[in-house]
């Protein structure tokens, strides 16, 4: 009897497949910022002279397709860590359910970057406040988000410490993650044209690989522990000391009957005979 097919068996059991996963997006990537750079050549050869398919900077274009893609990978794999984590057994204060609120975070990011949300919000906000703020108005969604994912990224930081691979590439997530954001507010190359939109958009598409890499490497950590196979980390118990530093310590107040010791202890017994 064939054994049935489990959410689980999604999980990659080696690090050699995460890094496959993360190098084999990375190089979609690369094509896709290759396409949008040599774009002008081939839109050339169109009526309209232009090709939105490798426009980065269109909402339909294939790197939005892919972004979209990632994120709702990340999604995924979210909730297969919210499957397992579930049934640990020490989990007295119900931490687990983080993961429900983590996956409707990567799955509300997907829709954004497929429906562009985070553009209507900007244009609300200004109409409601009749003020733009810095440059373009972006700056109204990246406060939003910068609120909502700085606040789950602390509980997710604490939820995922012991694992240290998981931690290391959501650091680096969020640190692609900014260095999109500052490149969107033209805080970097400011009017750099397409090489400006190369380098906003390739560091949030590799911020999403690496966001979708980190969530199935946690994924496959907390199915070993939960197999028995990686033992929680515990505090480390305190040395005992040595048996020579023992004695020695033990030996401290004979020694210390002399000089200022000896002239307290005289004080306070009084001479034989008296």
């Amino acid at each position: 009897m064939e054994r049935q097919t489990r959410i689980t068996d999604l999980i990659p059991r080696s690090y050699g497949i995460l890094a496959a996963y993360f190098f084999l997006g990375v190089l979609f990537i690369a094509g896709l910022e290759a396409l949008y750079y040599y774009m002008p050549l081939f839109a050339a050869h169109t009526t309209d002279g232009r090709i939105a398919t490798f426009d980065l900077d269109s909402e339909g274009s294939l790197g939005a397709w892919f972004s979209t893609f990632q994120l709702s990978m990340a999604a995924g794999a979210a909730l297969i860590i919210y499957s397992v984590r579930k049934h640990r057994a020490d989990d007295y204060h119900a931490r687990y359910r983080i993961w429900i609120f983590t996956a409707l975070c990567w799955f509300g990011m997907s829709v954004d970057e497929a429906a562009s949300l985070h553009e209507g919000f900007k244009e609300l906000m200004t109409y409601a406040t009749g003020d733009r703020g810095f440059g373009d108005g972006s700056v109204w969604w990246v406060g939003a988000y910068g609120l909502v994912l700085g606040g789950l990224g602390i509980k997710l930081f604490l939820e995922m410490k012991e694992c240290r691979t998981s931690t290391a590439l959501m650091v680096l997530t969020a640190g692609c993650y900014a260095g999109a954001v500052v490149a969107q507010l033209n805080l970097v190359l400011p009017d750099s044209g397409a090489i400006g939109v190369m380098l906003e958009e390739g560091l949030e598409m590799v911020g999403n690989q690496f966001l979708f890499v980190a969530m199935l490497a946690h994924a496959r950590y907390v199915w070993l522990e939960a197999k028995g196979e990686i033992a929680a980390r515990q505090a480390k118990p305190k040395k005992e000391k040595s048996k020579p530093a023992a004695k020695a310590a033990a030996e401290a107040p004979e020694k210390k009957a002399s000089g200022f010791g000896w002239f307290r202890k005289a004080k306070i017994d009084p001479p034989h005979g008296t």
